[in-house]
């Protein structure tokens, strides 16, 4: 009795006259005891002319039930027609209840009987009211039921499809249930038949998916299915909700459809745009990894292919592998360019090296934490023996060979120079304290030259600072005694009796505490020494502004890839800390920004020599050098009396600026002298260029922006679009620079009421080097079966947007406008 008055009651608040027809006398009772206010109750038996003239003339303003205990008449015999026809049935079988309670017309009533047993369940049919509109067609209804049996918010074959995948790949057969049940599966399977072409006496989920797969896939066979299935499975990519059930359905496909014997005898070039199987990037890397090891492939060609597969749907799983390929290519390509460089001069090897050439041993390191990354994957295997031997014999060992044809003409190691360590003090940091500005020192230990230019371009990156590099030369021998005190403020340098510890005018530089005594002496300001950590752990804008205030000139030490390195348990993962220790200094300088601090300079004490490979037998010199020794490294020998082997070359301390009676053995070019218990892999104290290079970075902090990002703009030829491809070509305007930075964009085609209508082109715009035409990217949008039907000769609009960082979500960059024309003719495209 309640639902037949709530019921009622709706139904009063849209119509003053209800008509109820009863012939079974099922609800006498119910009518009879029926009270709602406001409502006059009237049994129709033979009366209708009374009843006409009581509700329209006599109480035009008031609400009557019309009660009839006989079917309802014909036309012909029905009296009240004209006020049946202007004012409401009530019908109380189950079907009209449903649609009464949904405030759906009775010409609904044959959907509802057909698909009852939808509606017998409360929480479905509330579900339903929410969605449902009055002049729903029975098709929009059938489409929202659907919504609800899939319990998907989209109303879309594309989203009950990926949510059925979903149900299959759970082994989960309720959807099958419900949709034979609520007699919703032949509409269900004729609309994947109307917009896929899919056609089946016995269609099942997985065998549509196999067909669309095998359709969309480039060495797939012949099928029926429409182009339509290509945009299903790419737009399954994008959602967040279904990627993982796509990326499991892929993986079955790819058995069923036998696709590595397919992709086994496929050219690079025929796959590289494939986007649906996750084997195609073990092809492409596969296949990458023979052409970079026989050195048939260009490294731009090389860049070009990894571009392709940036923002494919497995990416995310295969970027360092592609990172490793590129920094294969650029190294095996820049050592054939430079590695039999020779120079007549040191100044001509060290201005070379620091412009140009220490991009080898950076390509290098990126190679190796990149392929570290990929957890060492045996598919790139042969590669990094590759690269290892181009690296050790073509590169280090050639072009050091070379090198110490210049070390061996020296007399004595040059420190007079502007650009040498041991002048650091006098040429770059009393500048700034003559001018009374504050200056921050970072020294990161063994942070050689080749970093110091990668962290100089993460820097430039940052927005409200600037940074600039040039190069300094350590001293020698290569250490971190003897580094760390040329930096400091002196006059004389020299050995502590009998060790490898230094003594800057004759105090000891070891040490903080050492370092700030000799700061405090030496360099005519209020200074200190702080270890970075100790920094790092101020409050910015409480104790450590507190800290700064008392200082003109704070040095700033941080050992984290000698560290590492210098450790033979850990040295192998030395080029990981050179990644930690990028991530470290800049969370540093953003700390001394917060301090107030604006001016900053960063150096290191010396660099490195690493391989990754096991050294041969060869990389270790037989020396049999006599003396004194006071210390015995891999890469120098410091003692008295010694005597060089044709393996070392001799320095007295008078030739290194060093003030003291001692000798030094430095081995020649890449050689390793043979001591118990050191690591070998990673060392520095001798006189390569990797070891010696050290980068001076000078960072300043700005009040304004400093960078901004490139600007992205697309050749618009037309504005009406008459096919369902639509090629665009996107400009970056400008290249990549220190201060342009990249720009990540997602496009796709859009209705005006925000629905997607094409394919998503995802792309990192990121060009730093050749023409405007050079600079022109290319994408060929896919549309839906919807921009030529129910949006045909629309306004539709290239909808560019970009990430909000630090989020999951996307923001306007710009729109472009077309006109949706496109004939039925494009329907005939595969025939």
């Amino acid at each position: 009795m309640e639902k037949i008055i709530n019921a009622l009651k709706k139904n009063f608040n849209d119509h003053r006259v209800i008509f109820w027809y009863d012939p079974k006398q099922e609800f006498t009772k119910i009518y009879e005891e029926l009270e709602i206010d406001g409502l006059q109750k009237i049994q129709v038996e033979g009366n209708e002319f009374e009843v006409k003239y009581r509700i329209n003339k006599q109480e035009p303003e008031s609400n009557f039930l019309l009660y009839f205990t006989y079917e309802k008449p014909v036309y012909e015999d029905n009296w009240l027609l004209d006020m049946e026809l202007a004012y409401y049935v009530f019908e109380t079988d189950q079907s009209a209840m449903y649609l009464q309670e949904l405030g759906l017309g009775l010409h609904l009533k044959e959907l509802v009987e057909e698909h009852l047993e939808f509606f017998k369940k409360k929480d479905r049919v509330a579900k339903l009211k929410e969605l449902i509109a009055r002049d729903d067609t029975h098709h929009e209804l059938r489409n929202k039921m659907l919504s609800i049996v899939f319990n998907t918010p989209q109303l879309t074959i594309e989203a009950y499809i990926q949510a059925h995948a979903a149900s299959y790949l759970n082994d989960e057969e309720k959807v099958e249930k419900k949709l034979k049940r609520y007699n919703l599966d032949t509409f269900y399977w004729k609309e994947i038949e109307k917009k896929y072409n899919y056609i089946s006496d016995t269609p099942t989920i997985y065998d549509f998916l196999l067909e669309a797969f095998n359709k969309s896939f480039v060495l797939g066979h012949k099928s029926l299915l429409s182009k339509e299935v290509e945009l299903l499975l790419i737009l399954w990519q994008d959602r967040v909700q279904y990627r993982q059930d796509f990326d499991k359905i892929s993986a079955q496909v790819t058995k069923d459809l036998g696709i590595e014997t397919k992709l086994n005898d496929a050219e690079l070039e025929d796959i590289i745009d494939d986007r649906y199987f996750e084997l195609t990037d073990k092809k492409v890397v596969h296949a990458l990894v023979g052409r970079i090891s026989s050195e048939s492939i260009k490294r731009d060609q090389v860049s070009q292919f990894c571009k392709i597969r940036e923002n494919k749907f497995w990416s995310p799983n295969y970027c360092n592998f592609y990172s490793s390929l590129v920094y294969a290519a650029e190294l095996i390509e820049l050592v054939r360019k430079y590695s039999d460089s020779k120079y007549s001069s040191f100044n001509e090897g060290i201005k070379d090296y620091s412009d140009n050439l220490f991009k080898i041993d950076q390509a290098y390191r990126k190679f190796i934490y990149s392929y570290r990354q990929t957890k060492n994957n045996k598919i790139l295997a042969d590669l990094a023996i590759k690269v290892e031997k181009v690296y050790s014999n073509d590169w280090l060992l050639n072009y050091n060979n070379n090198w110490q044809k210049v070390i061996n003409d020296l007399s004595s190691w040059t420190t007079d120079t502007a650009n040498s360590q041991q002048n650091f003090f006098k040429n770059h940091v009393q500048p700034f304290l003559r001018k009374k500005q504050r200056l921050f020192v970072i020294i990161s230990d063994a942070l050689r030259y080749e970093c110091g230019a990668e962290l100089t371009t993460i820097l430039q990156s940052e927005n409200r600072y600037e940074a600039t590099i040039d190069h300094l030369v350590s001293s020698l021998p290569s250490y971190t005694q003897l580094g760390m005190a040329s930096l400091l403020p002196h006059t004389k340098l020299s050995f502590k009796e009998g060790s490898d510890s230094i003594l800057a005018d004759d105090l000891s530089s070891s040490g903080t505490q050492g370092r700030t005594k000799i700061l405090k002496q030496n360099s005519g300001v209020r200074a200190t020494a702080i270890k970075a950590e100790d920094l790092m752990k101020m409050n910015s804008s409480t104790n450590g502004r507190e800290f700064v205030k008392d200082y003109d000139l704070i040095y700033i030490y941080h050992n984290r890839i000698d560290k590492t390195g210098d450790d033979k348990t850990s040295e192998e993962k030395v080029f990981e800390a050179v990644n930690d220790e990028f991530l470290f200094i800049v969370d540093l300088i953003k700390k001394i920004g917060n301090m107030n601090g604006n001016n900053i300079i960063i150096t290191s004490d010396h660099g490195f020599l690493y391989q990754h490979g096991k050294l041969a037998e060869s990389d270790f010199c037989i020396s049999s050098y006599e003396g004194e020794f006071w210390k015995e490294n891999r890469r120098f020998v410091i003692g008295r009396n010694l005597t060089a082997g044709s393996s070392t070359k001799l320095f007295k301390g008078s030739n290194l600026n060093i003030e003291q009676e001692v000798d030094v053995l430095i081995p020649k070019s890449i050689n390793r002298l043979r001591v118990q218990g050191a690591g070998s892999r990673f060392v520095h104290g001798g006189a390569t260029l990797q070891e010696v290079v050290i980068p001076l970075i000078k960072v300043k902090s700005k009040r304004s922006d400093t960078i901004t990002q490139v600007d992205i703009d697309i050749i618009k030829s037309t504005d009406r679009i008459t096919t369902n491809i639509l090629p665009v070509s996107f400009i970056q305007q400008e290249l990549i620079t220190d201060k342009i930075l990249a720009r990540e964009l997602r496009t796709g085609l859009y209705s005006e009421d925000g629905t997607l209508l094409s394919d998503q082109f995802l792309y990192n715009f990121d060009i730093n080097e050749g023409s405007e035409r050079q600079r022109e990217v290319k994408h060929r949008f896919t549309l839906s079966s919807r921009a030529s039907s129910e949006y045909k000769n629309q306004r539709v609009k290239l909808f560019l947007e970009e990430p909000i960082p630090g989020t999951n979500k996307w923001k306007a960059y710009n729109e472009y406008y077309y006109t949706l024309n496109i004939s039925f003719t494009n329907d005939f495209d595969e025939f």
